[in-house]
């Protein structure tokens, strides 16, 4: 595989739904626990990053496998479509790139806890199944549901347990916000691809409820994920300071707005991303200072 086609496959735009995880856990272990170890946050940051990439691929073969991916297709990698890469061998990377995450996170594993181990196995086995297998869980209502725990919850404390030896009440409390925008990136990509998923029998939200509907519970999610850190920060689960993502509203106005439009739905998984990446690290700001 060529370096060029690594890059389309990775899919950079979608990224920011691993590095914001890693940036609030990290920055959860610098404020709750001082005891922060920067190699230690480094080796999950890969781990996170080779899970996604492989996720991004895996999520490739089995769209061109089942018949998704055709030339005309919107926002995929392409690299198999094309004719750059043959369906195997982008497979074969996955594998390695699962593979080398796994290895990577044995080394935790033995400086840590036994815990990172079973938090490890089960993210590589939601990134099989996710697109893969007999009932691939992306092609059915839950998808969201299952990136907002996968993504949220499961990514940051297990980032603050390997930063920081522990996971605090706080890392649950964070993860809430961070994974509802995790599920609205998501969701614009299913939006985007509603017309060809329900065509292809897939039965995403957007599908089921329609274009609009799926356009409400996209804005119903971000709204979410701000009541959420309001919610927590009252209520004395987040510092004050977290407030500041409140900072990001007028990009989140702006970003639906353009969401909204036929040319806009192009762009949903980059425009999802920029709003996530922004707040994410609005999010790990307010907590470390």
């Amino acid at each position: 595989m060529t370096a060029r086609a690594f890059l389309k496959v990775s899919r950079p735009p979608t990224l920011a739904a691993t590095a914001v995880p890693m940036l609030v856990g990290g920055a959860l272990a610098w404020r709750t626990l001082h005891l922060m170890v920067w190699w230690a946050w480094l080796d999950i940051v890969c781990i996170g990053f080779l899970m996604q990439i492989g996720a991004n691929m895996l999520n490739e073969y089995h769209d061109y496998v089942n018949g998704l991916d055709t030339e005309h297709s919107l926002g995929i990698g392409g690299i198999i479509v094309s004719g750059e890469v043959a369906p195997l061998t982008v497979w074969r990377w996955a594998f390695g790139l699962y593979s080398g995450a796994l290895a990577l996170g044995l080394l935790l594993v033995f400086f840590r806890d036994p815990w990172l181990l079973l938090m490890g196995v089960f993210a590589i086995g939601a990134g099989f199944f996710y697109a893969g297998g007999p009932f691939p869980i992306s092609a059915t209502p839950f998808g969201e549901i299952f990136v907002f725990f996968i993504m949220g919850p499961l990514e940051i404390t297990a980032t603050e347990l390997a930063a920081g030896g522990s996971i605090t009440p706080m890392a649950w409390i964070a993860s809430i916000p961070v994974g509802f925008l995790v599920a609205a990136i998501l969701l614009g990509n299913n939006l985007r691809d509603r017309v060809k998923d329900g065509e292809h029998g897939r039965r995403t939200i957007p599908v089921v409820l329609g274009h609009q509907w799926g356009f409400y519970i996209i804005c119903a999610t971000v709204l979410a994920a701000f009541a959420a850190v309001l919610g927590f920060t009252l209520s004395h689960g987040l510092p004050w300071s977290t407030l500041i993502v409140f900072m990001a509203l007028p990009l989140a106005w702006v970003t639906l707005r353009r969401l909204n439009r036929t040319n806009g739905l192009m762009r949903a998984v980059p425009l999802m991303g920029r709003l996530h990446i922004v707040m994410g690290l609005l999010l790990a700001l307010g907590i470390m200072i």
